[in-house]
Formats: C-alpha cells, sequence, structure tokens
C-alpha cells in the first residue's frame, strides 16, 4: 500500500512494475483503464486520498467523453501525473550529496550496494572520472592504498579502470586483508601458548614437564635455589647463539663447590645473576643468531626461548613471516 509518503514512491513504483509484468496475462492488467483504478485500489492514506479521489473523477470524466478502456494514453497519463504528484523532485541531490559523504563500514558488501544506489538515484555514471575518485575517498585509506599499490593497478593506462575493476580489486585485497588478519592472530596465539607451556627437556632421560621434572622451578644448575634431581645432563641455552650448553653431572658437582656460575663458569655469583647472561641475552633479543636447520629447529628454538622476546619483538616477528602483499589492516 502507498500512503503519500514521497520517500516510498519510487519502491512503490518498482513493487508495481514487478506485479504487472508477473501478470501480464491478466485481463485486468491487460486493459489501461483497469490498470489505473487497480493501481488507485492500492493507495490509501491521509496525504493521498484526496489525490486518489480526485484522478478517478478524471478517469470518469475522459471514460464518458468517449476514451476507450484499452487506450494506452489513460495509463500513461496517469502514471506521469502520480510521478509528478509524489515523486521527491529533490531526490537527486538529496542522494549526491549522500554518495559524496559515503564512508566504507565494516561490510564492503553493504558499501559497494549502497554506493551504485546512491549513483543511480543522483543519475552519477559509474564509470565517469569523479565517481571512481568519490569511491576512492569513500573506501578506507588501507584498502584504496592497497588497490593502487596492486601489480594491476597502472595510473599511466590509457584506458582507466571501470567501477567493476575497482570493485572487483577492492574484493580480492579484503578477503587478503582478512587472510592476513586471520593469520596474524593465530600466530599471536601461538607465542602465547609456547611461552605458557611447560619447557621439554630432551636431554633428560625421565621426560615429563618442564626442565628436570621440576614443573617450572628453577634448580640449582638453572641459577635457582631447587636441587637437581635424577639428572645426569643439564641443559642451559646460551643467549648469544641459541644453542644449549650441557653440563655433565661432575661437571655440575664442580661448579657447584667451586661457588662457579653454571652461564660463564666465574666464581661468586648464580647464574641467575649472571651479567654476561643478562647481557647476552638482551643482544639475543635484538639480534637472534640461532642455527636453524629445519622446522623442527625453528619450533623448539621459540619454545626454549619465547621469554627472551618482548613484544614488540615477537610482532615485528610475525610482520617478518607475513608474504609482502598482504595488506596491513586499516581501522
Amino acid at each position: 500500500m502507498f500512503d503519500g509518503d514521497r520517500n516510498k514512491t519510487t519502491k512503490f513504483i518498482l513493487n508495481w512494475e514487478l506485479w504487472h509484468a508477473v501478470n501480464r496475462n491478466n485481463d485486468t492488467m491487460k486493459k489501461p483503464f483497469s490498470r489505473v483504478v487497480t493501481m488507485l485500489s492500492y493507495m490509501d492514506g491521509t496525504y493521498v486520498d484526496a489525490w486518489k479521489g480526485e484522478q478517478l473523477m478524471k478517469l470518469k470524466e475522459e471514460m464518458d467523453n468517449g476514451a476507450l478502456e484499452m487506450d494506452e494514453n489513460l495509463w500513461d497519463n496517469f502514471l506521469e501525473i502520480f510521478r509528478n504528484a509524489f515523486i521527491n523532485q529533490n531526490r537527486q541531490s538529496e542522494a549526491y550529496q549522500e554518495l559524496c559523504k559515503l564512508k566504507q563500514g565494516d561490510s564492503l558488501d553493504d558499501f559497494f550496494a549502497k554506493f551504485k544506489q546512491l549513483a543511480n538515484e543522483a543519475d552519477v555514471p559509474l564509470d565517469d572520472k569523479g565517481t571512481i575518485e568519490t569511491l576512492k575517498h569513500a573506501m578506507t585509506q588501507g584498502l584504496t592504498s592497497t588497490i593502487i599499490n596492486s601489480p594491476t593497478f597502472d595510473p599511466t593506462a590509457k584506458n582507466p579502470w571501470t567501477f567493476k575493476e575497482w570493485e572487483e580489486q577492492a574484493h580480492k585485497s579484503h578477503l587478503k586483508w582478512k587472510a592476513a588478519a586471520k593469520f596474524t592472530q593465530r600466530c599471536q596465539g601461538l607465542f602465547q601458548a609456547f611461552k605458557l607451556a611447560p619447557r621439554q627437556n630432551n636431554n633428560s632421560r625421565r621426560g615429563g614437564y618442564g626442565r628436570n621434572n621440576n614443573y617450572g622451578r628453577h634448580t640449582t644448575s638453572q641459577g635457582g635455589y631447587h636441587m637437581d634431581i635424577d639428572t645426569t645432563v643439564t641443559t642451559d641455552i646460551n643467549a648469544t647463539t641459541g644453542r644449549g650448553q650441557q653440563h655433565s653431572e661432575a661437571k655440575k658437582m664442580e661448579l657447584m663447590r667451586s661457588n662457579s656460575c653454571f652461564y660463564c663458569k666465574i666464581k661468586g655469583h648464580q647464574a641467575k645473576d649472571c651479567p654476561k647472561k643478562q647481557a647476552d641475552c638482551g643482544n639475543f633479543s635484538s639480534h637472534p643468531n640461532p642455527d636453524f636447520q629445519d622446522l623442527d629447529s625453528v619450533a623448539g628454538f621459540l619454545k626454549e626461548n619465547m621469554d627472551s622476546f618482548d613484544e614488540d619483538t615477537k610482532l615485528d616477528f610475525i610482520g617478518k613471516l607475513m608474504p609482502k602483499d598482504f595488506p596491513e589492516a586499516q581501522n
């Protein structure tokens, strides 16, 4: 039903045309006179009742003056009068203003649908140079920059991209961004898992959680205060090379008797207070130099040394893992 709201006029006409097309073989729709009366019957409301009564009177007068029910002029004249009476004459200007203010939101599909709708209402050609410039500024800065930097885009080309080409490339770039965001999220989750996961000592004969089965407690061989039990070989990661230093039980006892550090072998302090170890860890965090042979060694290195990385280093590592053509996320 049409209640006289000018903002609904275009939609009402579209729905009528669809209904007319579906029932084009119906006798009522074949006769212009019946078509006019039927459309009037779908109008009801304070703002349309008076106009509806006026048009019905005019129709009767035309029939009394000899007009035929099959005269298409009855329908054409009625539809023109209806459009002039209820279509918002300022809609084209309003649509253009809305188009210039439109900005991309969360849904890229909704954005392009709205852009094309407003362009149509404003009677603006989609492939017009000005329309393309409006589109560039309507999309997020990151997405526009990614499209411009794509290998297929050539700003000096004789035939500039059409609106459809911009739309297709925008969807491709957006899918890449979503893949990159998902990859980043997964990597951050892995880093967190590595950081929280108990460390395994591959050189321990008994296995279990934590180094030397102490469930995260630092033993004397690691610079702590808890006693090592049932171990024959102790491993300490050298922060300069990222590779392990192994101490036999005999060597460990010798260092303990001489009150020497398990890291630098100098007397007078423990490994947890070792200045050399602290300095090496700082250098290692900025300039790691591990000897990687395969993916397993990389994974092992991350598990053993994740605590030595700060958050910025972790994020930088993630960035280096990403393919270069992945666009950065933009707000």
